[in-house]
């Protein structure tokens, strides 16, 4: 039986997460303001999360599997907390960083526990529609914390949001201390050594093929986000406001997606078609956004229709870790494994598509966009023949010899 109360908490407690990623961006004025924060270092700030999950993102999936997901979730959540607060007591460049850098950590502990306390607490029949469920995590917490964020920052100053964000982490972290999970992770202490772990999650092709997959989605995606503001004030015309709402209600549009990835994974749509088709979708839809003979009603509009179509994507890979996972003890490292390629492409992508720019105008960025999608759509179709394999093997099996 599923237990949908159990998913709906650990959504929370994703969301909750999500809202540490949200706070920064709005704030990052007022940081450079007081803290005399330079634009590189605001840079780092932001993506110190990704920086992070892609150096030691497998490791800290398999701390999580160490823990058990429950666990883990709920120790991500107090150094979330624990990092908000300090950061919000301080004037210091130094430890304004330190306490960023405890963020991260229980922000991946987060993010690669939950799917493995998901697969715990749903049939195998739920489990398309409970990790698309799953995937709204990010742009709902961001979007909710940039909407929230221009009428806290003017009463409360960036402290106001990095407290809010922290009071706010608090109910799920509660929830989920008083909830019983029949987590079925033998022990809660895997006698798997770390480095048999790896082994076994980097000798599977399929993990390289869905992190692969992550790393060219987020490379195009953040690429796309990172710099919608922007392209929404230099090329649109549209007051600062009025575009960081845009891009929040464009964000929260990825949300529908993944919950559109869900019904279709229900109805038993093969993973390819939905990994492949998001994939050529994001690469029509770029050259909307960023063609200038296009009126703003349409690129704007487009934005969106990028979003909901890649949404998608990220709900399909969620939903296919357990069933790739080597073993159920190991969901989380497979997990960790399959979010270094995510974080991968959130660091590197905005680095790649700000250089075509600088070089060319936003009339590359299109191309660039383009190029990482359709080695996206030829990795999901290399997924196409792993799972037609996978279906024939026990056929073939049961042929006689």
């Amino acid at each position: 039986m599923t237990r949908w109360g159990h998913v709906t908490i650990a959504v929370l407690g994703g969301i909750a997460a999500a809202l540490h990623i949200g706070k920064v961006p709005p704030a990052i004025p007022m940081l450079r303001s007081e803290l005399g924060i330079d634009l590189v270092a605001a840079g780092w700030l932001m993506g110190l999360v990704s920086a992070l999950g892609a150096a030691g993102g497998i490791l800290i999936g398999r701390f999580t599997d160490y823990l058990t997901h429950q666990r883990a979730m709920i120790l991500g959540l107090a150094l979330l907390i624990a990092g908000s607060l300090i950061g919000a007591l301080t004037h210091s460049q130094t430890v304004i960083f330190a306490s960023r850098a405890l963020e991260s950590v229980g922000l991946i502990m987060v993010s690669v526990a939950a799917p493995g306390l998901i697969a715990a607490s749903v049939e195998p029949r739920d489990m398309g529609l409970a990790f698309a469920f799953w995937g709204i995590w990010v742009p709902v917490g961001v979007s909710m914390m940039m909407m929230i964020s221009p009428f806290l920052l003017p009463s409360f100053g960036w402290q106001g949001s990095w407290i809010f964000a922290a009071l706010l982490s608090i109910v799920p972290m509660i929830a989920l201390l008083a909830m019983r999970v029949p987590e079925q992770q033998g022990t809660g202490h895997p006698a798997t050594s770390l480095l048999t772990a790896v082994k076994l999650t980097a000798s599977r092709p399929v993990s390289w093929i869905l992190s692969g997959i992550f790393a060219v989605y987020s490379a195009s995606f953040m690429s796309v986000f990172g710099f919608l503001p922007t392209l929404l004030i230099e090329e649109m015309g549209i007051g600062l406001t009025a575009a960081s709402i845009l891009t929040a209600l464009a964000v929260l549009a990825n949300g529908v997606g993944n919950l559109i990835g869900g019904v279709f994974a229900r109805w038993g749509a093969p993973r390819w078609v939905l990994i492949g088709g998001p994939c050529v979708m994001l690469s029509l839809t770029a050259f909307i956004v960023f063609g200038h003979s296009f009126p703003l009603w349409m690129r704007y509009g487009a934005s969106v229709l990028y979003a909901v179509s890649g949404g998608v994507l990220p709900a399909t890979i969620m939903g296919s870790l357990p069933v790739y996972a080597p073993r159920r003890d190991l969901v989380g490292t497979f997990s960790g494994f399959v979010m270094q390629g995510s974080n991968i492409g959130q660091v590197f992508g905005p680095m790649l598509l700000a250089s075509i720019v600088a070089a060319s105008g936003w009339q590359g960025a299109p191309f660039y966009i383009a190029a990482a999608t359709g080695l996206g759509l030829l990795l999901a179709l290399y997924l196409r023949q792993i799972e037609r394999r996978i279906a024939a093997a026990p056929r073939e099996t049961s042929r006689p010899a």
